[in-house]
């Protein structure tokens, strides 16, 4: 349901998905920085605020971000975006140590807070897992342990969610470049009501 010109959080969601291909227009640090402003209200377990975040709207910063990143790892044929299609930004979620697995929770937290403000300003981003953090580590100057990375843009790539079927949750592309993402169903998920 729509109030007006605002999304609601369902449409938001739905609308939050891993894009990986942007328009690679330059963004504002500053841009940047109010999107993640939202994570000062996120919560935090034992409220301890452990994680900081490095962020690079910089041309050559964010080519070295790029190449620690692996991309899309079902897409066999496809390695990452091309020259034109890069993210404009990157936000790199670190904290000094992985103190408690609750640290995870507040990864998810904020990154989720991240991507939401992100979509509602019509902007997108994908989060990252799969990092060459040493390296990373090494490209920022930084002892902090890096968690993960979001890449940041206006996405140009249409992104459908499609039915999981025989659950296969493998995304896939078609020859047109549009970019499948199974889902399971709910009645798949919600394993009991009472």
């Amino acid at each position: 349901m729509k109030y007006g010109n605002i999304m609601s959080v369902k449409e938001i969601i739905k609308k939050s998905r891993s894009y990986r291909r942007f328009d690679e227009s330059s963004m504002d640090i500053d841009k940047l920085y109010d999107m993640v402003s939202v994570v000062r209200n996120t919560p935090s377990a034992g409220n301890l605020q452990n994680l900081r975040y490095i962020l690079s709207t910089d041309k050559d910063k964010n080519s070295e971000i790029f190449t620690t990143l692996k991309w899309a790892g079902y897409l066999k044929d496809w390695e990452s975006p091309c020259e034109g299609e890069r993210p404009s930004g990157y936000i790199v979620i670190v904290t000094e140590k992985i103190s408690s697995p609750n640290t995870w929770f507040d990864v998810g937290i904020a990154s989720q807070s991240i991507i939401l403000n992100l979509v509602e300003n019509g902007y997108s981003g994908t989060i990252f897992l799969a990092i060459d953090k040493e390296r990373l580590k090494s490209l920022l100057k930084t002892d902090l342990e890096i968690i993960t990375v979001i890449a940041v843009g206006k996405p140009i790539e249409n992104v459908e969610i499609v039915d999981c079927k025989e659950g296969d949750i493998k995304y896939y592309r078609d020859d047109k470049g549009n970019h499948f993402v199974p889902k399971r169903s709910l009645e798949e998920l919600i394993i009991e009501k009472y």
